[in-house]
């Protein structure tokens, strides 16, 4: 019925039409420009589906208008039937604009283009009324064609009408002109926004292939993205002083699910590799035409970043990744390193992926543990993993064959030999009177651009007196065993899932009946601990805020209680998970300021403090809190995991040597005292006390003087003069050990 309706009207209209056109011939020309107006727009509204009431308002002013030529009859017809309808007229006239509105966006939804379609007919429509009124207007005087022509001058150049000569002209000219603004207006924002759009797909290349040979391939995003990018910028950059680099910059592919662009972060980073030579791509990584995309087969390397905090979820994504992957790796040519939180996923992925497969453990707990309880230790691991400094380098001198290692470790001036790898074995303690084989190779600390020839020096016995060294006994003694019984007292304040490994790290370096409370807002029934009993120490949890002053006082209060008045009391703050969902930079900050807080209530409670440390992300906010408050020590273990990523991507053999030394199982890297190696008032070279080191089955390779610490010193033989506090840096099974000394 609506149909028949319409096709009524219409009917009804081009009647009036006819009749209006052979009555008013002969009216003015603004009349007949006002009424073909007035008619489209009741045409238009017609085929929008308005009500009738609308289109019979218009058809009655158009036929009175054109009949009358009377604005006082034009305006009563138009007000008694706005007021006799008004209601009806405003109902209909709402539902028609939304009505519309929703069609618009549907269009716009389905077909993003129409957009622009839509301001073409928007311009169309514009030159053929302003062309018609100008035809019109100047009596025909010029053709259809220059009217329409004149009537696009007005749309382009909002000052072509400035040179029309009548009224009615110019008026006309200014409504195209204005039109016209909005027209290029939307014009321009429609086409940047769509040039835009295509530049971020290409950004992420969802369209195009790699082309590269031999670059490398990150996948995924975390904490450490930035300092594994400027690792493998330095890396880049020293093998262009040592000539072994292939290209003047190496390639980068970024591959993510969701790349941040916005991450200010990892944009200035790029910005900062000048020898990187970046591309971001983004896509599904348990998809093997993602890797496809990003050229993963004819990659280097390709290295598989932890991208959850959730240590399950984080290897089931690594997992998916790397069977996806294996397609593409039929030659077994491309190295792949992988971030995995457990030792069960590492063996999963080398029965699922082979040999060719490196994975690299979080350690980000036994970092924490051990830095935390050791004075200087987070600047020896900043000086042995940063590509720009003093690193762990292996070597091979097949000409070394026949000699006996203690000749070996004295030839080297420019780096100092910790051990040697044979079939595989890590060993770095070798005995002085080992024969080297041409197989061996040299673990060596240097500059990694060192190339030194070794001449072997004429051996000569030790310089130095066995009564100036504490001696360790020689009975064979577990770990444990050898550690002095110290009884520890610790207080972490927040919560994380790997707190159970945190846990677990402490009972196996604290000596028996050491105290650890937790204090965090996790509910108790949420927090899971280690299941396996614990040796050393007692943990006990309390619930409570870390940013409150009175949670804090009782915790400290509690943990106080249980110590005598001689024992010092250690605190940590970790990265909470509920403040690092929120963002990294409020993390820092509320990490920051439970230290401080805990600082502040200690010196009110007069508590004897060991140390005070925080765990962040910015190592920069971390350095420049210290500078203006040296009794904080921060830890950055999230730079600490990109850095020893870096260098197994370097070198894989590295990955081995790494896990051991951060392990407890193993040698580890200790801070001793000075006293240890020396009697008060020596001034040993450093080449004495590294033999000093050796007889107590340690490998020197540093010490820390003055709150400064040296890695493989330039001059061994030069004496030094420490003083109390100061430390040798060592390379040990043991961190005290029972030792008989004068």
């Amino acid at each position: 019925m609506l149909q028949r309706f319409m096709r009524k009207k219409a009917r009804a209209l081009k009647g009036d039409l006819t009749t209006l056109r052979t009555a008013n011939h002969h009216r003015r020309p603004l009349t007949r420009t006002v009424t073909i107006g007035l008619i489209a727009v009741s045409a238009t509204l017609y085929l929008w589906n308005l009500k009738a009431l609308i289109a019979h308002i218009l058809k009655r002013v158009c036929v009175e208008a054109l009949s009358r030529s009377s604005l006082n009859r034009f305006a009563s017809i138009s007000l008694s039937a706005l007021s006799n309808h008004r209601r009806e007229f405003v109902a209909n006239l709402r539902w028609s604009i939304a009505h519309l509105s929703y069609l618009l966006d549907v269009v716009l939804e389905r077909h993003p283009t129409s957009y622009l379609v839509i301001l073409g007919t928007t311009c169309a429509v514009l030159i053929f009324i302003g062309g018609f009124a100008f035809y019109h207007l100047r009596t025909r005087k010029q053709t259809l064609g220059d009217a329409f022509w004149e009537a696009w001058a007005c749309l382009c150049n909002s000052s072509t009408h400035l040179k029309e000569q009548t009224v009615v002209e110019r008026a006309t000219g200014l409504l195209l002109a204005i039109g016209g603004l909005m027209f290029y207006s939307l014009l321009t924002s429609t086409l940047t926004a769509q040039f835009k759009s295509r530049m971020e797909i290409l950004r992420e290349g969802a369209l195009f292939e790699v082309m590269e040979v031999g670059h490398t391939v990150v996948c995924g995003t975390n904490n450490h993205l930035s300092t594994l990018l400027k690792q493998l910028n330095k890396a880049q950059d020293l093998a262009i002083k040592n000539k072994t680099a292939t290209s003047r910059k190496k390639t980068v592919v970024l591959l993510s699910e969701k790349m941040k662009k916005s991450n200010s972060v990892v944009s200035n980073t790029i910005k900062e590799c000048k020898a990187l030579n970046v591309l971001v791509r983004s896509g599904k990584l348990n998809k093997t035409s993602t890797f496809q995309t990003v050229g993963a087969s004819r990659a280097s390397r390709i290295i598989f970043l932890a991208r959850k905090t959730d240590s399950y979820e984080a290897d089931a994504d690594v997992v998916l990744s790397v069977l996806a992957l294996q397609p593409l790796r039929e030659e077994k040519s491309v190295q792949v390193i992988a971030e995995v939180s457990k030792e069960g996923t590492a063996q999963l992925l080398q029965s699922l992926a082979g040999q060719n497969i490196t994975t690299v453990q979080d350690l980000s707990s036994k970092l924490l543990v051990q830095c935390s309880r050791q004075n200087g230790l987070i600047d020896v691991y900043h000086e042995l993993l940063d590509h720009g400094r003093q690193v762990i380098i292996l070597r091979h001198y097949p000409s070394l064959a026949g000699y006996k290692y203690r000749d070996v470790r004295h030839s080297f001036q420019e780096g100092i030999v910790c051990g040697i790898i044979r079939d595989g074995a890590i060993d770095f303690h070798p005995k002085d009177g080992l024969a080297l084989e041409s197989t061996d190779r040299l673990i060596i600390i240097s500059h990694k651009n060192s190339s030194e020839e070794v001449s072997i020096l004429p051996a000569t016995a030790p310089a130095f007196n066995m009564a100036s060294v504490a001696r360790r006994s020689l009975k064979p003694l577990s770990k444990i065993e050898w550690s002095i019984p110290k009884k520890e007292y610790i207080l972490i304040l927040g919560w994380r899932p790997s707190m159970k490994d945190i846990v677990a790290e402490y009972d196996d370096y604290v000596g028996p009946g050491s105290e650890l409370l937790i204090l965090a807002q996790e509910p108790l029934k949420k927090r899971q601990l280690v299941t396996s009993p614990l040796k050393n120490i007692r943990v006990t949890q309390k619930i409570g805020n870390p940013l409150n002053e009175t949670d804090l006082a009782s915790a400290i209060s509690e943990v106080e209680a249980c110590k005598s008045s001689t024992d010092a009391l250690s605190i940590v703050v970790i990265i909470d998970d509920k403040w690092q969902q929120e963002s990294i930079s409020k993390s820092d900050k509320q990490s920051i300021y439970a230290l401080l807080l805990a600082e502040s209530v200690c010196i009110h409670l007069k508590v004897k403090v060991a140390s005070l440390v925080a765990e962040l992300v910015d190592t920069k906010l971390g350095k420049q809190v210290v500078k203006s408050h040296d009794t904080l020590t921060f830890i950055g273990t999230s730079e600490l995991i990109g850095l020893v990523t870096a260098q197994v991507a370097e070198n894989t053999e590295l990955n081995d040597i790494w896990t051991e030394l951060l392990n407890p199982w193993g040698n580890e890297i200790y801070v001793k005292d000075i006293a240890l190696y020396m009697k008060s008032g020596e001034a040993p070279t450093f080449q004495e006390l590294a033999d000093r080191a050796v007889f107590r089955d340690e490998v020197a390779i540093g010490y820390r003087m003055h709150n400064s610490t040296v890695i493989n010193p330039a001059s061994k033989d030069v004496p030094l003069c420490f003083s109390r506090g100061d430390s040798l840096v060592v390379i040990s099974e043991f961190e005290y050990g029972n030792y008989q000394g004068n």
